[in-house]
Order: structure tokens, then C-alpha cells, then sequence
């Protein structure tokens, strides 16, 4: 160069029309690398990130609760940091499909609680007479007693034996009765002699008459014990008791049974003597 001072052709390494040359990082006989990216774009703006990723927003070493390079990771239930447990179903399967039923059995039918009304855990039971929801008396005997043997018997009489009601014949509820001469169902007949030839006056006689003061002796006994009796409580008698009314109205009552005795006595030997003459009439 006319006038130059040489330097015009030098290259960038000072050698005059050498062939070294600045790459595109602007470094002399360099690769042209020095300056890349991690991208590879010469002078570019991209960088590693904390977790090493060339253009990365330092998210993807993260752990699942947000610590980079943390521990945390989601367990199979989906839950950070999580034991397995959080989504395991009744029979210990995560994400399984068994349940409880209303009777907290794990995978029941819901019938294990119900009761005989069939409600679940429902307060209903069976009582004594086997009845749901019953008051216990649906079984009850005659005599009130659960599951008893107690019956009514041919006389309506709970637990009784059925003869209550039997008249002398045996027959329940029936119209038998003993007559005056002590027959069953008889017409009084049978001890008294309608027909004086067919049947001796002495026995006709010696029959009412020993019937007669046999029964008004045994009563006059007891009547005497009674009085006597009576005798003795007066012979005690303190005036100043002053009971006196009672104890006279005591003997009276006696007396007055007494009498009555009597009287029947009397009326036996009316209804002897009214036999005997009716016997007589119809054999006359």
C-alpha cells in the first residue's frame, strides 16, 4: 500500500496476509464454539437450569412438594409423599372397588344387622312366642304363662281336671242330679214303698225312721257341744267386761239351730206318716 504503514494486510494473528481469521465468537483462529449457547446458537441467551436442562425453568427436579432434587414422590393413591393407604378399598386394594355395606361388613349384602323386621340395625327382635316385634303373650297358656301345658277343660277351667262341671252321671255341664234316696238321675222312688203289699210296713217303718233320728241325733250332739260349750264361757263370764250381750246372742243362735233341727225332724216324720197314708190309699 502506497504510503501504508503495513498493517492493512495483516491478519488477526499480525501476519501479513496470513490466513487467520476471527470466528463468528469473535476469537481469533477459533471453532467458532466458545461463545455457543447450550442450545448451540452462537452468543445466544440459553442456559442450563438449576436442574440442568438447557432452557429450563428449574421445575422439572422438582419433587412433588416442590423441593428441587427432593425425595417426595406421589404414592399410588396420587398423594405426595403419601403411604398407599389413603385410597385403599375395604379388602386392601388402592383404588379398589369394595366397600362396607350399611352393616360395616366389606362387601356384605347388608343383611348381617337386620332385624327380624328387616332393619338394618333395627331395635325389632323375636319374643318368647318366636313372633317379631311381639309383647310375649301370643303364647301364653290359660294361666298367662309362656309357652305353657295349661289348658281349658271340658268345664272351661284353666288347668283344671274337667270334672267341675260333671253332674253325678259324669257328664259335663249336664242335668243329673242324686234324688232323696241318693240315685243318680233317679225320681226319688227307690227308697220309699209306694205299694204297701209289695213292700212290709215294718220295713217301710224301720228304713225312714233309722234315717231319720240317725241324722237328728248326730245334730243334736253337735248342737249339745255347742252349748256346752257356751255353758262354760258364761260360767267364766266377768261382769266387768261387759260382753254379756254378745255371749247371750251366741247362745240364742244356737238355740234358734237347735230348733231348727227339730223342726226337720219333725218334717221327716209329717213326710213319713203322708207316705204311709198314700201307700195305704192306693192299696184300699
Amino acid at each position: 500500500v502506497c504510503g501504508g504503514d503495513g498493517s492493512t494486510c495483516l491478519d488477526c494473528e499480525g501476519v501479513a496476509n496470513g490466513a487467520a481469521t476471527y470466528d463468528i465468537c469473535d476469537v481469533c483462529e477459533g471453532d467458532g464454539t466458545t461463545c455457543l449457547d447450550c442450545q448451540g446458537i452462537a452468543n445466544g441467551a440459553a442456559t442450563y437450569d438449576i436442574c440442568d436442562i438447557c432452557g429450563g425453568d428449574g421445575s422439572s427436579c422438582a419433587d412433588c412438594n416442590g423441593v428441587i432434587n427432593g425425595l417426595a414422590v406421589y404414592d399410588v393413591c396420587d398423594v405426595c409423599d403419601g403411604d398407599d393407604t389413603s385410597c385403599l378399598d375395604c379388602q386392601g386394594v388402592p383404588n379398589g372397588a369394595a366397600t362396607y355395606d350399611v352393616c360395616d361388613v366389606c362387601q356384605g349384602d347388608s343383611s348381617t344387622c337386620l332385624d327380624c323386621a328387616g332393619i338394618p340395625n333395627g331395635p325389632t327382635v323375636y319374643d318368647i312366642c318366636d313372633v317379631c316385634g311381639g309383647d310375649g303373650t301370643t303364647c301364653d297358656d290359660c294361666a298367662g304363662v309362656p309357652l305353657g301345658t295349661c289348658e281349658y277343660d271340658a268345664c272351661d277351667v284353666c288347668c283344671g281336671d274337667g270334672t267341675t262341671c260333671l253332674d253325678c252321671a259324669g257328664t259335663p255341664f249336664g242335668t243329673c242330679k242324686y234324688d232323696n234316696c241318693g240315685v243318680c238321675c233317679g225320681d226319688g222312688s227307690s227308697c220309699v214303698c209306694l205299694a204297701i203289699h209289695k213292700c212290709p210296713t215294718v220295713e217301710v217303718d224301720h228304713a225312714l225312721l233309722e234315717w231319720s233320728i240317725v241324722a237328728t241325733m248326730d245334730r243334736i250332739e253337735h248342737t249339745v257341744d255347742v252349748l256346752e260349750g257356751i255353758k262354760a264361757e258364761l260360767c267364766r263370764y266377768d261382769v266387768a267386761r261387759g260382753n254379756l250381750a254378745s255371749e247371750v246372742a251366741e247362745f240364742l243362735g244356737v238355740s234358734n239351730s237347735f230348733r231348727e233341727i227339730l223342726e226337720n225332724f219333725c218334717y221327716v216324720q209329717i213326710f213319713f206318716k203322708e207316705t204311709l197314708e198314700e201307700a195305704l190309699a192306693t192299696t184300699i
